[in-house]
């Protein structure tokens, strides 16, 4: 199995109004994807939220009931646009809730089809709700499936850049406290960290799961599609 975060400031971007998509680039990516994985190969697709589920948690917070029914309502709409281009490109899609699933619920998924999750606000224990990234889903997906062989963040870098404004290769436990100091946090309206936050997670996968994650750039059409049909492209490997 394969899992793909499409990261939320390349299919919404936070610098754009609310609640609008690049369908463009959705469009674009969803046929890589089709044409990248074989049809035989069990794939997960996640979406960031960008202009979505990152402004309305600015705008309505989540301390209380009607400010997170409008944070899940908005967060869910991009993972339903995401859903319904990859079926336009060919892939039978299901849309996943997180908050129905996470942090205990049962998870299922389809044979014949390909879920598509998105970040949620999740209810972590009675009365107290947090925003979970989709970094933070794949984790937990990475966790209880246990076949997963890669990862992908798909963002608008072209992987983490070093001081320099080189790309970094590799990031490894054994480079990343010397590295750290290098890689930034997020960049406008982001409640979940940014770059910093998905090299963290993904040292935390490989470390956890023995996962390893790839980190490129989803603005340069064609290559998600060279990745995943084991071409060796620009970006940076994690784990």
């Amino acid at each position: 199995m394969i899992i793909i975060k499409l990261g939320g400031g390349l299919v919404a971007p936070k610098e754009w109004e609310a609640e609008k998509a690049d369908l463009t680039v959705i469009r674009r990516l969803s046929d890589e994807l089709v044409q990248g994985v074989d049809p035989g190969k069990k794939m997960v697709v996640v979406s960031g939220s960008g202009n979505y589920g990152h402004k309305a948690v600015e705008r309505y917070g989540i301390s209380e009931a009607r400010g997170i029914a409008r944070v899940r309502e908005s967060a869910r709409k991009i993972g339903e646009i995401v859903r319904d281009e990859l079926e336009k490109a060919g892939r039978d899609a299901e849309l996943i809730i997180p908050r129905e699933i996470f942090p205990g619920g049962r998870l299922s998924i389809a044979e014949d089809k390909t879920p598509v999750l998105y970040g949620d606000v999740i209810e972590v224990e009675k009365g107290k709700w947090k925003v979970w990234s989709g970094e933070k889903i794949i984790r937990k997906l990475t966790e209880r499936l246990r076949d997963v062989e890669m990862i992908v963040q798909v963002s608008r870098e072209e992987g983490v850049w070093d001081r320099q404004g080189l790309i970094i290769p590799e990031i490894n436990k054994s480079n990343w406290e010397v590295i750290k100091q290098d890689v930034g946090g997020a960049e406008g309206s982001d409640v979940t960290g940014g770059m910093l936050h998905k090299v963290e997670e993904s040292l935390e996968i490989e470390r956890d799961c023995g996962v390893k994650t790839w980190i490129i750039s989803g603005a340069v059409p064609g290559r998600l599609k060279d990745l995943l049909q084991g071409k060796r492209v620009p970006g940076t490997r994690v784990g």
